[in-house]
């Protein structure tokens, strides 16, 4: 079977079962392809993650999943370790934004990787914020740089 052209119409998937499509015959202006490099001539974003409030459930750790979104806001409301994540993927990149709620601590799985090798200690003042900005360098290392007191309160 050939398919010669297709526009502005919907396929079942089930429809084009065994069929090989030739997306690179296609031009569009509102089409990302997946296998090939793409220029935006608008910003792109999502909005961040809410993880909301953590009050020290399920063991006290927080596990993200990379492949849910890139920027992920988190308030601590107990100590907290974030340990390493699911759905990696190298190249990826994003960020952490944290909201103190009192005097708690941050630790990280050994996949979040900070300058000199050690994290910094995040903010113990309730209503200071930390951002941690990553960049996943492969399947268990996140280059990660901490920005203490982001509303520099202190």
């Amino acid at each position: 079977m050939v398919l010669t052209k297709i526009a502005n119409s919907s396929i079942a998937t089930s429809a084009v079962e065994g069929i090989k499509l030739n997306v690179n015959s296609v031009a569009a202006a509102n089409v990302v392809y997946t296998h090939k490099q793409n220029a935006f001539s608008n910003a792109q974003y999502g909005t961040p993650k809410a993880l909301g409030v953590y009050h020290g459930l399920a063991g006290n750790t927080v596990t993200l999943t990379l492949s849910d979104a890139n920027h992920y806001t988190l308030t601590t409301n107990a100590n907290l370790t974030i340990v390493n994540p699911s759905g990696i993927n190298t190249g990826q990149g994003g960020s952490i934004v944290l909201t103190s709620n009192g005097s708690y601590t941050v630790s990280w799985g050994s996949y979040w990787r900070f300058a000199s090798g050690t994290a910094p200690t995040m903010s113990t003042v309730a209503g200071k914020q930390d951002r941690i900005d990553y960049y996943v360098a492969s399947s268990n290392t996140i280059h990660t740089v901490a920005t203490i007191d982001l509303l520099g309160t202190a």
